[in-house]
């Protein structure tokens, strides 16, 4: 099976206080047009092939997920499936068509009414408690939502505005203990 080993998005993490390229456990992310690399070949969707790279790791940073927009579920998964393995889930979330895929991080793919096969965003995991990251993000000028439930249970999620790519910050998976 094919692992993402770069995603490239519009997204100047160095505004968030993160290194550019980002290293985390599985994936390099890199500000610039959207785009991916894959070990060994990914799936030709028509997204732009990007560079592999390796950043520098942020302690209590990793990246959850990446947001795939697809225009058709069916279509996207016959295209995925030889080189990602079938779908580890497949779900109708808030209305649409969803697809899981492990790929290093998830890769959760939702059809949308997009022309193309598109990179929309990714969700960040974040150690630190996501208040305190909002803070700083707000102290440098961010446009951050409050922190929310995520649709996973016991999970927290904020969102960016504001910048050409998604970006979401999530807490971590599994149980949260506070002292």
């Amino acid at each position: 099976m094919a692992n993402l080993t770069t995603i490239q998005l519009p997204i100047p993490w160095r505004e968030f206080g993160l290194p550019d390229p980002l290293q985390t456990r599985t994936t390099c992310l890199v500000d610039g047009p959207a785009g991916w690399a894959w070990d060994p070949a990914g799936p030709d969707l028509g997204i732009a092939e990007s560079a592999s790279c390796t950043g520098e790791a942020q302690e209590g940073w990793d990246l959850d997920h990446v947001v795939l927009l697809v225009p058709n579920m069916g279509d996207a998964i016959a295209l995925l499936t030889p080189t990602l393995g079938k779908p580890r889930l497949r779900a109708t979330v808030q209305g649409r068509a969803t697809s899981f895929f492990r790929v290093g991080p998830v890769l959760e793919v939702i059809e949308s009414p997009v022309r193309a096969a598109a990179l929309y965003g990714v969700a960040l995991v974040a150690t630190e408690p996501l208040e305190a990251v909002v803070l700083n993000w707000r102290s440098r000028g961010l446009d951050v939502t409050d922190p929310r439930p995520a649709m996973q249970p016991g999970r927290r999620i904020f969102t960016v505005r504001g910048t050409a790519a998604g970006l979401a910050v999530m807490s971590p998976d599994g149980p949260q203990v506070r002292s």
